[in-house]
C-alpha cells in the first residue's frame, strides 16, 4: 500500500480475479485493504469494480467502507433479464458526482437517456438476479468438480467458497482452449450454429476468444466463457440460468478436449 501517498485521490479495487490466477476478493477481504488505504489517506476515494460479486455474499462492498461501486447490468444484477446498462452505488456525494458526469453538471439522475420502456427490466432484472447468481454458483461448482476430476487445474478449487461466479480452468493448450469455447457455443441457445474465431479485442493484451450465445448480447451472466490466446491458456466461465445448463455443456466440452 505503499503507493497511497497524501495526494491520492482515489484507490481502484477490482473485485473479481480478470484474467488472473487468483482468487478473487472477498467482501472482508475489500474491507481490510480498504481500512489499511484510509488509514494512510482518509481523503482517498476507494472505488470497487463489484463486477460478478453481486449477490455472491451476503454484505457488499459499502458496507465494509467503499465509497463507490459499479458494475454491469449484463452480469449479476441483471439477472439475465436487463438488455444493457449500468450501475453505480455507494455513498450519495459521489453517486451524485458519477451521476452528474454521465449527463451534465446539476443534471444529475433527472436527466438522461434511459427511455421508460426499459426499466421494467432493470427491475425484473434486479428482482431476479440473486436466483440467477444462485444457480451460476451451482454451475461453478460443477465445473470445477469435473474438471479437477479430469486432472485440469482449477480456480476456485471445488467445494471452495464463492467470491464471485467466475470459474477459471487451466487447459494448457490453445487447442483445447479453442475446442472449449467451441463446445460452449455449440450447446448455446442462441447462434448454437456459429463458431467462435480468436481475435484482437480493444482493451485487452492478448488475442481473446468468446463463446456466449446468450438471448442478451453480451449477457456473461447467462452461460459464456472466454478467455486469452496465452499460456497457460486458461478459460474463465461465468452465469448459467440454472445449474444443469452448465451439465449439458460440460458433456459436450468433455467430448471435444
Amino acid at each position: 500500500m505503499i503507493s497511497v501517498k497524501p495526494r491520492t485521490k482515489c484507490a481502484l479495487i477490482q473485485r473479481s480475479c480478470g484474467y488472473s490466477w487468483r482468487q478473487s476478493l472477498s467482501v472482508n477481504e475489500i474491507g481490510r485493504a480498504i481500512k489499511i488505504i484510509k488509514m494512510q489517506n482518509p481523503d482517498c476515494l476507494v472505488m470497487v469494480d463489484n463486477c460478478y460479486g453481486e449477490f455472491v455474499e451476503s454484505i457488499e462492498p459499502p458496507m465494509v467502507g467503499a465509497d463507490l461501486i459499479a458494475g454491469s447490468l449484463i452480469k449479476n444484477p441483471g439477472g439475465t433479464i436487463a438488455p444493457c446498462g449500468g450501475y453505480v452505488a455507494g455513498k450519495r456525494k459521489w453517486v451524485e458526482a458519477a451521476a452528474a458526469r454521465l449527463s451534465a453538471p446539476g443534471l444529475g439522475v433527472d436527466c438522461g437517456s434511459t427511455p421508460g420502456d426499459i426499466m421494467r427490466s432493470f427491475f425484473q432484472g434486479l428482482f431476479l438476479s440473486p436466483q440467477m447468481v444462485g444457480e451460476a454458483i451451482k454451475g461453478s461448482f460443477l465445473i470445477a468438480e469435473v474438471m479437477a476430476s479430469k486432472g485440469y487445474k482449477v480456480q476456485p478449487l471445488p467445494r471452495v467458497p464463492r467470491c464471485d461466479t467466475v470459474q477459471a480452468i487451466q487447459l494448457g493448450s490453445r487447442e483445447r482452449l479453442l475446442a472449449f469455447c467451441e463446445a460452449v457455443q455449440r450447446s448455446s441457445p442462441v447462434s448454437s450454429y456459429t463458431k467462435p474465431v480468436a481475435g484482437t479485442t480493444p482493451g485487452y493484451a492478448s488475442e481473446v476468444i468468446f463463446a456466449d450465445g446468450t438471448f442478451i448480447d453480451g449477457s456473461t451472466s447467462e452461460l459464456s466463457c472466454d478467455g486469452p490466446l496465452r499460456e497457460p491458456f486458461t478459460v474463465f466461465c461465468q452465469g448459467g440460468t440454472h445449474w444443469t445448463q452448465w451439465g449439458l455443456v460440460l458433456g459436450e466440452i468433455l467430448k471435444s478436449i
